[in-house]
């Protein structure tokens, strides 16, 4: 079974998901990470984004992998090298909009996630799991909240890897990358049908994971 958690950065997604699946026992599944990795990638080769003949040749030779060893945990490794911190930097999350926009990587981003989920269970999170990438799963869910809340989020998250970043830019950077994301063509950010909404701007993180859980027991 897959459960789908959508949303725009700084919403919650991870720490819930995370949460979500150790409660169900299922794997945890974070595929924005994927796309990080590969920004990351294409960063550190020079990669530029505009070429489809430089990302399609990058792509071919770039090896990621995907950790699942450890239970309720997801690792990626890319070149045999850890980069589940590294991916976090404020380069790549200024960048990521910009290489999830591309087809190709898109497309070898998705099948690798139906790919890996075909025998198991798994909480997953993104930005179009719940329309493109699993549109037919039983529990959807999209979480929201307002730019002040995602924005002190983000701001941990900067913390937690020794980044320091004035909150007004955050927040700036997150209302440009909503704009981007959801006004895309190839997979934009939206509400899959079916899915429930869930606000966390005030929510406590144990009222947001106990919403999951009783709409599953439900």
């Amino acid at each position: 079974m897959v459960i789908t958690i959508d949303g725009a950065a700084g919403v919650g997604k991870t720490s819930t998901a995370k949460e979500v699946a150790k409660k169900l026992g299922f794997q945890y599944f974070d595929t924005g990470s994927m796309y990080r990795a590969v920004t990351l990638y294409f960063l550190e080769k020079n990669v530029d984004f505009s070429s489809m003949s430089e990302v399609d040749k990058a792509l071919n030779i770039m090896k990621l992998k995907i950790d699942f060893s450890e239970k309720n945990n997801m690792k990626l490794l890319l070149d045999g090298n850890d980069i589940s911190l590294k991916i976090r930097n404020q380069n790549v999350t200024k960048n990521v909009s910009a290489v999830s926009a591309i087809k190709s990587v898109r497309t070898l981003m998705v099948g690798i996630q139906r790919s890996v989920t075909q025998n198991g269970n798994f909480v997953v999170e993104g930005r179009d799991i719940g329309t493109v990438v699993f549109p037919d799963a039983k529990h959807k869910f999209f979480l929201e909240a307002d730019y002040d809340a995602r924005a002190k989020r983000r701001m941990a998250d900067f913390m937690k890897i020794n980044e320091v970043i004035n909150i007004n830019e955050i927040k700036e950077d997150l209302i440009e990358r909503d704009k981007y994301d959801s006004g895309r063509k190839l997979s934009p950010l939206k509400k899959p049908m079916n899915a429930v909404i869930i606000n966390t701007s005030n929510c406590s993180f144990e009222e947001q994971v106990d919403q999951i859980l009783k709409n599953i027991e439900s």
